[in-house]
């Protein structure tokens, strides 16, 4: 945390410039209130005899115990998204459904303290208030009111309703945990009667309160946001609630009717991109279909025609729009769902790839189809002769990326296509294959008509020290096609056959330093020279250095400052 005290917020207790505070009490509270935030949602998703859910609650208690010994009470401010100790934040979480601060805040706690004496049986029973807001009868119950009935000596905290406001630290009378019922304190602050002193319930102190009134436009607003909230995840209770019959129900006509209610969810959930509660779904079905279950074969027989009926190739097919408008994020959530589909999806999901015109939408199925095209490469690889340019080109980065070698029987062709593209798609792929095939089809793109792909063969053939581009290399030497190659390219051809070739290929190049004098100048055979110094250079072996202590000598004095370089870069110098 950030030393320098920063600006207080409104109605936050400030720390004035040069205040001191204990900055080791601030980290220790905000470890416990990352516990206690992880330590919830442990207890709404393990049992509470769960081994993760009592090392969290154990892991939580000691660190509550070491902060009440070395720092005393710890007493958290509350604001709506946000929990301070000291005038220092220690929690923020804008996200109303998780943020332990709003829970609380919307219910009226504007401070909460631990103190000396708490028992790990204390702390479980907060956790439970918190996180699980009562059972059975209390469910509708308020985190105060719960509070109250819990009776929890150790822990204490401080109420104002949400129509009166914060309230100043120095103003606040910390409230015990007394047996008067909050409720009534609540139906006072409630009536609509102008404000008032009010008269606090028998045995209970209430802060001094700036009273003041909402207007009815700002009381709408606020019931219409609280609404909002509640009803932001009406699909997951919906998908819950029909989840919970299916566990039950028994009679194959009536966990059908279900099972039809529950597809016609997921296909109106798909078309909207909600993926997640789409993915629910899929996982409810993996769930039911575990043997541990012990779900019977007739109802299994059901939910996996379900599974195969939610990814329908007409479904499927009608996400083209959804996949075209989708966000990364939302993006990634589809690729998480389609996870749980099996091979038999590849099928649709070509179409659809053929279909979607956005490249990020694209490049997602395509990481998609390698996952599950494994066994499908049969059908990706007859579909390498779609017409469509831009969809053979993503099916050949699958075929490349799962790298299977019977895909290879597809390439002379393409190797062959009129698109520069696809042509390029391939020779990437093919580096990604291993196979004795791929060499061969790499010397074919030597004769490419396209720079970028004869030197992406070239280095791959290098990269490879592939025996068979060896000999097809040193044959361009000679061919008149040489010639009118750029330098660059001369330069990567040379570079290749010293990396393939190696010692047995130095009397080769030593010949090519050998230029005869002549009255007029050999242009072709100096630059052959330099480049063969350059190969040298690149082998580096004794042979290689011997050849270059020669070519030093050269009557031509570009080839021979060429080989007195290279032997000074590889430390032989001139003898």
């Amino acid at each position: 945390m950030d030393d320098r005290a920063e600006a207080p917020m409104a109605d936050e207790e400030p720390v004035e410039e040069g205040e001191a505070y204990d900055k080791e009490e601030v980290k220790s509270a905000k470890e416990i209130v990352q516990y206690l935030t992880k330590t919830t949602k442990t207890l709404q998703i393990y049992l509470p005899n769960n081994p993760i859910h009592q090392k969290f609650i154990n892991e939580l208690a000691e660190k509550i115990q070491r902060h009440l010994t070395e720092h005393g009470p710890l007493r958290l401010r509350i604001k709506q998204f946000e929990l301070f100790c000291s005038g220092q934040p220690v929690y923020e979480n804008a996200n109303r459904m998780e943020s332990v601060a709003f829970k609380l805040f919307i219910d009226g706690l504007r401070e909460l303290s631990f103190h000396p004496g708490i028992e790990k049986e204390e702390l479980i029973t907060f956790l439970e208030v918190i996180g699980k807001r009562g059972e059975g009868d209390n469910v509708d119950d308020d985190i105060v009111t719960l509070l109250w009935e819990k009776h929890l000596v150790h822990v204490k905290y401080i109420v104002v309703d949400e129509l009166q406001g914060d309230v100043r630290a120095e103003e606040c009378k910390e409230m015990q945990t007394v047996p008067a019922n909050p409720n009534q304190l609540r139906e006072m602050f409630h009536q609509e009667a102008a404000p008032q002193a009010l008269e606090a319930p028998k045995g209970v102190e209430i802060p001094s309160l700036h009273i003041f009134k909402l207007t009815d436009e700002e009381i709408r607003k606020m019931k219409a946001e609280v609404r909002g909230e509640e009803e932001l995840d009406m699909v997951a209770e919906l998908e819950g609630i029909l989840f919970d019959i299916l566990r039950i129900e028994r009679d194959p006509a009536l966990f059908g009717e279900i099972l039809g209610i529950i597809d016609n969810i997921f296909e109106s959930l798909l078309l909207q991109g909600d993926f997640p509660h789409a993915r629910a779904i899929l996982e409810f079905f993996q769930e039911m279909i575990d043997p541990s279950m012990g779900l019977p074969q007739p109802l299994v027989d059901q939910i996996q025609k379900a599974k195969i009926q939610a990814g329908n190739p007409k479904r499927i097919g009608m996400l083209e729009n959804v996949l075209n408008e989708c966000e990364p994020d939302r993006l990634e959530e589809f690729s998480s769902l389609m996870m749980f589909f099996d091979q038999q999806i590849v099928p649709s999901l070509v179409e659809l790839l053929g279909a979607v015109d956005k490249m990020k939408a694209r490049r997602v199925l395509c990481e998609i189809l390698v996952k599950l095209g494994t066994q499908q490469v049969d059908f990706l690889v007859s579909k390498l002769e779609d017409d469509r340019w831009f969809l053979v080109r993503n099916l050949i980065y699958v075929v490349g990326k799962i790298g299977d070698p019977k895909a290879l029987k597809s390439f002379p062709r393409l190797l062959q296509h009129k698109d520069p593209k696809v042509r390029k798609e391939t020779l990437h792929a093919l580096d990604m294959i291993e196979s004795p095939k791929t060499n061969d089809l790499l010397v074919k793109v030597l004769s490419d008509p396209d720079l970028s792909n004869r030197l992406f063969a070239t280095r791959a053939l290098a990269k490879r020290k592939s025996q068979e581009g060896l000999e097809p290399l040193m044959n361009l030497l000679t061919s008149k096609e040489f010639d009118e190659k750029e330098m660059h390219e001369k330069k990567e051809i040379f570079d290749a056959i010293a990396k393939i070739g190696g010692d047995k290929v130095v009397p080769r190049l030593r010949r090519l330093l050998e230029v005869k004098w002549s009255l007029f100048k050999n242009a072709r055979a100096e630059e052959m020279g330099l480049c063969a110094a350059f190969a040298l250079q690149r082998i580096g072996s004794p042979p290689a250095v011997e050849a270059l202590r020669e070519g030093s000598g050269s009557k031509s004095k570009p080839i021979s400052e060429a080989c007195v370089k290279a032997l000074e870069l590889l430390g032989a110098g001139k003898t």
